[in-house]
């Protein structure tokens, strides 16, 4: 074989080689890349369904906790008018022309549609709606029935028809009246018109001293009521809309006819006495077990949830419907689903301009060594010389090789420990992410529910002295909530609020707070703070969750009592401030405090910490450029030093 053909066959075996590799690494990059993005799609859609249903559920439960409160509260306002001595002076001697202005007062102020006195006999004293219409009995109404019986008061959701709503007045007649709207998949109706009135009733007995001498009898009529499902709707979905259509919408139903609604028909018009389908129907209605899926309500797909309207009797009188538009979780999935695609064709371009860059760099070699040899053939014997047997400099190469494969070694091993400990750190990230959205779910819901009655309440005490503390507590709320987005931020890359804040005042907040906690009613708090201190950019709530944490640690490390100390400095030299809380507790072991800052590690009792509120002062203080160190004795206490810049 003379040396051309020899160049022949290595030119082949070079192309024969990198087509190979080229291949190999392509095909490798794209089947991962469409194995990426299966998994990916599955996972993304998987979780947009979860998170989606899970919003139906909670926001269904917060539209049945709201509902069950506008029944208490009434129920409350009821109990208290029914005890004032004007009305029970008026009912017990019988002064229909009083009573008639206090009802009227009544239902004026507080927002209901019949206010009506009861005698003890179960027929009409008087009615806020019609003076002249009384002595007509009402004893057959089963809120009423219950309380004569029972002497106590009664509330919650019922059936008048309109024979009785008639004798109301004839507004809240038109009202009552709803004509019956065919709709697919409904179950059959014989009915053109629906002719019964869905109210929340509250009904108090009247007592003058131990004789029971009327009833106090008030409800607010749900049919065409827009004003009590849209301010339902305006407190769990606020404002959203998606292309001029409400996301969220809210309905009651008389059975499955529906009588106050936000849904809209293609006109426009709210869909009153439109039907919800026999499925729905079987299941909630008459079998009492609440409904969640996808559903098309009157004219688009909705994520929808239902439950049952029950009367004193437990029997069902209606549904609550809870639906949040499908197109909102559509299009978070179209968007993830998109960048996501455009994540792995950016990611697969990457490899594969890698690969052949990496292919070309290691076929150089071979590339050398065939144009040496085509050299060789041309006859050029003096640029390359290939010696029989191996020479010193072959051997000199060997030597570096094998000190490469050492340093590489060497390398390797390190990068190995740096990526178990990296891999570490990145599984309790994850940890610390999958926990966090727990949590957003688990306390989202009581925190959902504490702002709503806040903001309830806040909307009905303005003006009195409890107007304040009501703010103060949807402020709050609204704080944990954010505290809660903070615990995700833990997990990832996160760039903090910073503004110039005095940390004193700061300190004082959180403390304020803390003081009239039942963990701190044994703990003595002393504050040693600096006047002089500087102000420090930092995010003032992730601060206050610092501050709050240790704090905190350090009431429950008192169980019997002790002494918390907080004080404050400024280091000139090193242009800082400090901030040191000591307590008088039980200290932490020696080996314990080595871990005191990774996240999960807690030496309380089981479901008494989760180990994470050090590890989340410890990511919040590093944000801020700062650092924390912590001593500690057992039996003598523990102190915490931050340090934290002034820039």
């Amino acid at each position: 074989m003379n040396l051309e053909e020899l160049a022949r066959k290595l030119d082949v075996l070079r192309s024969s080689l990198r087509f190979k590799l080229i291949f190999g690494l392509l095909t490798i990059v794209f089947l991962m890349g469409a194995l990426s993005i299966y998994l990916g799609v599955n996972s993304i859609n998987r979780n947009v369904i979860r998170e989606a249903y899970d919003n139906v559920r909670n926001s269904l439960k917060a539209i049945s906790d709201l509902y069950q409160e506008e029944i208490r509260n009434r129920a409350g306002i009821v109990e208290y008018l029914a005890r004032t001595s004007e009305i029970v002076s008026a009912t017990a001697s019988g002064n229909r022309e009083y009573l008639f202005d206090k009802l009227v007062q009544i239902k004026q102020e507080f927002g209901f549609d019949i206010v009506n006195v009861v005698r003890p006999d179960g027929t009409i004293l008087v009615r806020a709606n019609n003076f002249e219409a009384y002595g007509d009995s009402v004893s057959h109404y089963k809120y009423i029935q219950w309380v004569l019986a029972n002497r106590k008061p009664a509330a919650g959701t019922g059936i008048l028809g309109y024979e009785n709503i008639k004798n109301e007045g004839p507004d809240l007649a038109a009202r009552t009246l709803i004509s019956v709207v065919p709709t697919p998949r409904a179950r059959a109706q014989k009915r053109e018109m629906e002719e019964r009135a869905l109210v929340l009733k509250t009904v108090s007995p009247i007592f003058q001293g131990s004789r029971l001498v009327g009833v106090l009898y008030a409800a607010v009529l749900l049919n065409n009521n827009d004003r009590f499902v849209d301010r339902f709707k305006n407190l769990i979905f606020k404002e959203e809309k998606i292309k001029g259509k409400d996301v969220g919408t809210i309905t009651i139903f008389v059975d499955d006819v529906r009588v106050a609604t936000n849904v809209v028909d293609r006109n426009g018009r709210r869909a009153v006495g439109t039907l919800v389908s026999e499925e729905v129907f079987r299941q909630v209605y008459e079998q009492g077990r609440d409904w969640l899926g996808r559903a098309f309500v009157v004219n688009d797909y909705y994520l929808s949830g239902y439950t049952r309207l029950t009367d004193i009797e437990n029997k069902p009188v209606g549904m609550l419907y809870v639906g949040i538009l499908e197109s909102k979780f559509s299009g978070i999935l179209r968007r993830t689903t998109i960048l996501y695609f455009l994540l792995i064709f950016l990611m697969t371009g990457i490899a594969i301009y890698m690969s052949t860059y990496l292919v070309n760099l290691y076929t150089r070699p071979i590339n050398r060594m065939i144009e040496a040899t085509a050299e060789i053939a041309r006859g050029n014997y003096h640029l390359l010389e290939i010696p029989p047997d191996e020479s010193a400099e072959i051997r000199e190469v060997e030597e570096h090789f094998n000190e490469m494969v050492r340093a590489i070694e060497d390398r390797d091993r390190r990068l190995k420990e740096l990526a178990e400990k990296t891999i570490l750190r990145s599984e309790k990230l994850a940890s610390v992410g999958r926990l966090a959205s727990g949590i957003a779910h688990e306390i989202n819901n009581p925190l959902t529910g504490i702002l709503t009655y806040s903001s309830l309440l806040l909307e009905e005490l303005k003006g009195t002295p409890y107007e304040e503390d009501l703010r103060t507590i949807k402020e709050e709320t609204l704080r944990c909530r954010k505290i809660v987005r903070g615990l995700l931020d833990f997990a990832r890359d996160y760039k903090p609020e910073r503004m110039e804040a005095d940390l004193n005042d700061l300190i004082g907040e959180v403390l304020g707070l803390l003081e009239k906690h039942v963990n701190f009613q044994n703990v003595k708090i002393i504050k040693n703070l600096d006047p002089n201190l500087p102000a420090v950019k930092v995010d003032a709530d992730e601060f206050r969750s610092v501050i709050n944490n240790l704090a905190v640690n350090a009431a429950d490390a008192m169980p019997e009592g002790g002494q918390l100390t907080i004080s404050t400095s400024y280091d000139r030299e090193n242009n800082q401030v400090i901030i040191r809380v000591a307590d008088t507790g039980v200290g932490i072991s020696e080996e314990n405090l080595k871990r005191i800052f990774e996240p999960f590690f807690t030496t309380k009792e089981k479901g008494k910490g989760t180990g994470l509120g050090l590890a989340m002062a410890y990511g919040v203080i590093k944000r801020h450029n700062g650092t924390i160190e912590v001593s500690s004795r057992v039996g003598e206490g523990t102190e915490f030093t931050i340090k934290l810049p002034v820039e």
